[in-house]
This record gives C-alpha cells, sequence and structure tokens, in this order.
C-alpha cells in the first residue's frame, strides 16, 4: 500500500467517526482499481460499529453494458440492506468518470440515497473542474444527504477537500466546500460541528419549487388574484395543508407553485411499474413535493421519502350496539359473593341496630309490630322501593 493509499484510508476514517450515530454501518462500492482496493483492505480498523459491506465492480474487463448491469445489481442489493440497517453510510471509491456518472443514474433511478438514514460520501481523484461536468452527479449529490471528497496526492502534502452540492442550483455553480484533510491538521470543518451539513433546512438562494396538492376534507383548492401568475391567478389550497405550506415556504426561503395530477387523484401503483395521481407527478419528477396528507405505506415508502409526522390522528371501528333489554335483576349481576355477605352482614346489623332502639323507647311511643316493620324498612332500603 503507497502512502497516498494509507493517507486515503486515514481521511475517510477521520470522516466516518464524525459520525453521531451510535450504530450506523458502512457500504463500500469500488470500481475495482489498484487505488479503489487499497482504500478496502484491512477494514478491521475503519470507524464502523455495525459492520463493513464492500461491493466491488470491476470495471477493467468489461464493457459498459456489462458494467452497468452489474452496478444496478450492486446498487439493488445495497437498496435492500439499507431497507434493513438503522442507518448507513454509502461510499463510493473511484478515479472513473463513467462509473460515478453511471452509479449516481442507477442510485436515482432505484431510489437507493432517497431514504433520510442513508448518506453517501464519494472519494474520488477526479479534479473537481470534470466532476461538474458529468451528467446525473450533480442531481444526485444535490438531491440527497451526500459529500464529495476530492483527494490530491500530487502536491507535496497530501490534501482531501469535501464539498457539497446545495439543492436546487445550477450544475456549474461551485459546491459549498465543509472541510478538509491534511495527514498534519487531519479534519478540519468549515462549516462546524457537522461534515454533513444540513442543506435542506433554509435554501440561501430562495428557489422557486413545484408541489402538488389535491382536495380532500379539510383542503379544499381556489385560485387567487396573482399578477405574477399564468392569467393572473394562482391555484392555492386552504386547510391544514395549505398552512404547513405557507410555513414551509417562509422557514425554509422557497417559493412554490402548485401543479394537480391530471386524474386528480392521490397515486395508485400500475402493474408497469409507474404510479398515477401526485404519486406519479413526484416519481417523475415533475415536482419536487407533497404537503399531502399522506398516510405511511409500505409500497410507497420504496419510492418516496417521507417527513417527520406532522400531525397525528386515531381511528376507531365502530358497530351498531344492540337493542336495550331491560333486566329488572341486573343490579345483582356485578355483585360478587364477597359483597353479598357484606350487605347481608349491614342488614342484619341494622335490624338489630333498629330493634334495640325500638325497646329504649318508652312504652306510650312502641307500636305494635315494630320489630316487623322496622326489618321491612331495611329491605325496603335495600331494594330501593317506595313507601
Amino acid at each position: 500500500m503507497t502512502i497516498a493509499s494509507m493517507d486515503s484510508r486515514l481521511s475517510l476514517d477521520d470522516m466516518l467517526a464524525t459520525e453521531r450515530c451510535s450504530h450506523f454501518s458502512v457500504l463500500l462500492l469500488t470500481d475495482g482499481s489498484p487505488w479503489a482496493i487499497s482504500m478496502t483492505q484491512d477494514l478491521a480498523h475503519l470507524h464502523a460499529p455495525w459492520g463493513v459491506g464492500v461491493f466491488e465492480v470491476n470495471t477493467s474487463e468489461q464493457n459498459t453494458t456489462m458494467t452497468y448491469e452489474q452496478l444496478s445489481q450492486s446498487i439493488a442489493t445495497a437498496r435492500q440492506l439499507c431497507d434493513e440497517l438503522w442507518c448507513v453510510t454509502m461510499v463510493v471509491v473511484s478515479d472513473d468518470p463513467a462509473f460515478l456518472a453511471a452509479f449516481a443514474e442507477s442510485s436515482f433511478k432505484s431510489h437507493l440515497l432517497l431514504v433520510q438514514k442513508t448518506k453517501l460520501l464519494v472519494f474520488t481523484r477526479i479534479p473537481l473542474h470534470q466532476l461538474q461536468t458529468l451528467p446525473h452527479l450533480h442531481r444526485t449529490l444535490s438531491r440527497t444527504t451526500s459529500l464529495v471528497a476530492v483527494v490530491d496526492d500530487t502536491l507535496p502534502v497530501f490534501r482531501t477537500k469535501v464539498f457539497s452540492w446545495l439543492p436546487f442550483t445550477d450544475p456549474e455553480s461551485r459546491p459549498l466546500q465543509v472541510a478538509s484533510w491534511t495527514i498534519d491538521e487531519r479534519l478540519t470543518f468549515t462549516h462546524p460541528p457537522d461534515l454533513f451539513p444540513k442543506k435542506f433546512l433554509r435554501f440561501p438562494h430562495r428557489p422557486h419549487v413545484l408541489v402538488t396538492a389535491e382536495e380532500f376534507v379539510g383542503q379544499v383548492a381556489f385560485t387567487v388574484d396573482d399578477p405574477t401568475a399564468p392569467e393572473g391567478k394562482r391555484l392555492t389550497f386552504g386547510g391544514p395543508a395549505g398552512n404547513v405550506m405557507e410555513m414551509l415556504s417562509t422557514t425554509m426561503n422557497f417559493t412554490y407553485t402548485y401543479v394537480r395530477s391530471p386524474d386528480r387523484t392521490w397515486g395508485l401503483l400500475q402493474s408497469d411499474g409507474t404510479w398515477t395521481g401526485m404519486m406519479g407527478l413526484i416519481t417523475r419528477e415533475e415536482v419536487e413535493f407533497t404537503p399531502g396528507p399522506f398516510f405511511f405505506d409500505i409500497t410507497r415508502s420504496q419510492w418516496i421519502d417521507y417527513s417527520p409526522f406532522v400531525f397525528m390522528e386515531n381511528y376507531l371501528i365502530l358497530a351498531a350496539r344492540g337493542r336495550p333489554e331491560v333486566n329488572p335483576w341486573g343490579f345483582l349481576l356485578p355483585l360478587r359473593p364477597k359483597i353479598w355477605v357484606a350487605l347481608l352482614t349491614a342488614l342484619l346489623a341494622v335490624c338489630v341496630v333498629m330493634l334495640f332502639l325500638s325497646y329504649c323507647l318508652p312504652t306510650y311511643m312502641q307500636e305494635p309490630h315494630m320489630a316487623d316493620t322496622n326489618t321491612f324498612k331495611c329491605v325496603r332500603v335495600l331494594l330501593q322501593e317506595g313507601n
């Protein structure tokens, strides 16, 4: 292993050590080149608490079609692993521009990096200005939690610069440098403290995005006057989802326009693998997102990325009640033997006390059959009967 390869491995390990998730895994994908292979040697020292997986696509002995097929299979397997693991950092090591372009296209189509818990770190020695010209790379890197580490081992001092492509920026715009690494200073952050900046919290350039929504209970579509909109009218929605959109546009600094689906539905998965309705607009990238609200569904989660829950709603199962039936002895049903014993004991005690008190009265106040009358009164009170 060369010194440059050792420095590359050290820089990679320092970057992975910044991961705050204590139970994350690392998936390595290489193009089979000697430099890429050297990065996958001695993986025991790599910072990955929940293990490391390695995918190697040998581009030197295959044609373009075979390479793309093997790459697609590796990405499909990686996607299955990402669905099972808690949080994953995908590390792609390659100096081949065609390989990186194919990875960007295939990973975007397979939604490998769509899940929020999956991060991407690309290690390459391709110069930054050449990376900016690769097809599909800007789209993938700007819309996902991704970084590119550009290694420069031609200088006397080995250096790695880490860049982040901001969302809704032009492909020609220079990415944001978030960190750099040298053997002396190790990992130095430009925007501390996170290696992966939270670039989706607030956009600096106030982009204009397309979103989709549909009517449902509590959410009604209507038009308002807007001189900047086509024909002077702008579509908007009232209700909780409309309020959420207004809040998001203000806090995240973007403007938006609603686009409705042709069939005015939420979306169903067709037999050919395409979606209708709002789901179709999202999967075809005709809109950026939808405020929904969408219920969580395992099939949808394979195509779209859910935000945290906006609100919770409880659903109950209702059934008709039976006809009421009057049971005059129904008050006895909840009484258990111990309660019966306590009631009879209390009744007997009250009767004894009343009988004793009646004999303590003067003779002229005593009535005939007073003992029977007092006993009957106690029983009447117990049975809740009137006079």
